[in-house]
């Protein structure tokens, strides 16, 4: 059975979250399909495709540092 993740984010997440989605597009061609919905303050995100966590962590750890050069 598949089940969607989904999660509230604050604003600061929510902006840390499409950064690496955006990051996750350009550099390794891997499309995280998602929706938003708006929550008072917070954001309802939910990923529409099963995903592999662990890889996008494992890629996110990797390229770390340029990750963090793109959002300063």
């Amino acid at each position: 059975m598949k089940h969607n993740i989904k999660a509230t984010l604050t604003r600061e997440e929510y902006k840390d979250f499409n950064t690496y989605v955006d990051y996750l597009s350009i550099n390794h061609n891997i499309s995280i399909p998602h929706t938003v919905e708006t929550v008072g303050n917070k954001f309802l995100v939910e990923i529409l495709e099963d995903i592999d966590v662990n890889k996008l962590d494992n890629l996110l750890d990797i390229d770390d540092i340029m990750l963090y050069n793109t959002t300063q």
